[in-house]
């Protein structure tokens, strides 16, 4: 594992996920669990349909793991920067920043704040706010922020909202994003470019004209750009989700891991888009946070069409 030089290691902390420390929400026939010392993590999302539970999301049920060996389940958030940072180098001004590579891997993964311990600062029946606090050189970004997440249950479904500011006194390059694995089988939507990619970094872009992508059982991913921040995500029967982005999500990253899951990731930005920024690549949706300046996004995930009660009446229960 490279770590920056004097820099704390990202991935010395273990994520806690065991039930003392979960927070359980419920609005009408949706539950769901989240874990804010694991990331601030949703590890679950079950709405109770007319034929039986339904978890929209593959559920997390271990009680806790290595910050840099997440399971793949549940939502959780993308910041300070979405997806992968070639070799872990960031070409920023004059310089090249050195960050701290996913163990056994040689890119920066996903930003540092799904691998960190939230607060909590306030919580209903249905909702929760929670505070990520960044000094500056974790993982080794050397630039300070603090990010907001309020995740809601709603009548319609599941609304997940960020903000992310710069606390640190020189401009930072930014991006926000989730990262859901869907139970689902496919999704449709549009968007006008497919980023080109090798071993998952994307190149460059081309025109996109694919609007239905299916899980199958092949392991695939996909980097588009230029979404209208809708999505319907469908199941083999039954309702399915719509997404609608909030804000500048106009990426998406679609992948597929043999037929277990599809993850649907909107994102302000394409892969290593500062790299390729700094090469000279447009379009890649980077933002540039002056001291104090804040990016704010938002998905709502809406059940489609709005569930009914079961015949019996039920509704969600803690078993």
């Amino acid at each position: 594992m490279h770590t920056p030089p004097g820099g704390p290691s990202l991935y010395a902390a273990w994520m806690d996920a065991t039930e003392p420390t979960h927070r359980v929400l419920r609005h009408g026939p949706h539950r769901a669990v989240v874990a804010p010392a694991a990331g601030g993590r949703i590890l679950r999302w079950t709405t109770d349909l007319p034929a039986g539970p339904r978890d929209w999301l593959a559920p997390v049920d271990i009680d806790g793991w290595p910050a840099g060996a997440w399971p793949k389940g549940g939502i959780f958030p993308l910041a300070p920067f979405s997806n992968r940072v070639r070799d872990a180098r960031l070409h920023w001004g004059a310089d090249t920043l050195a960050l701290e590579a996913l163990p056994g891997h040689p890119h920066a993964l996903h930003g540092q704040a799904q691998a960190m311990p939230w607060t909590v600062l306030d919580s209903g029946a249905d909702f929760i706010q929670l505070l990520l606090d960044h000094p500056a050189g974790v993982g080794g970004w050397p630039w300070a922020w603090r990010l907001h997440q309020t995740i809601r249950l709603e009548s319609a479904g599941l609304r997940v909202r960020l903000s992310l500011r710069n606390v640190s006194d020189s401009p930072m390059p930014a991006g926000l994003g989730l990262h859901p694995y869907f139970t689902a089988t496919g999704t449709r939507l549009s968007a006008a470019t497919e980023w080109t990619h090798e071993e998952e970094l994307a190149r460059f872009p081309r025109p996109n004209r694919r609007a239905d992508w299916q899980r199958g059982t092949q392991t695939w991913t996909a980097f588009l750009g230029g979404w209208d921040g809708h999505a319907q995500v469908d199941w083999d029967h039954g309702p399915g989700l719509i997404l609608y982005a909030e804000g500048p999500l106009e990426h998406l990253v679609l992948h597929a891991n043999a037929g277990r899951y599809l993850c649907v990731e909107p994102a302000t930005h394409v892969c290593d888009a500062a790299n390729l920024s700094a090469s000279g690549q447009t379009g890649t949706g980077l933002r540039i946070l002056a001291p104090d300046e804040s990016l704010d996004v938002g998905l709502r995930l809406d059940v489609h069409p709005t569930p009914a009660r079961r015949s019996d009446g039920a509704v969600p229960t803690d078993s």
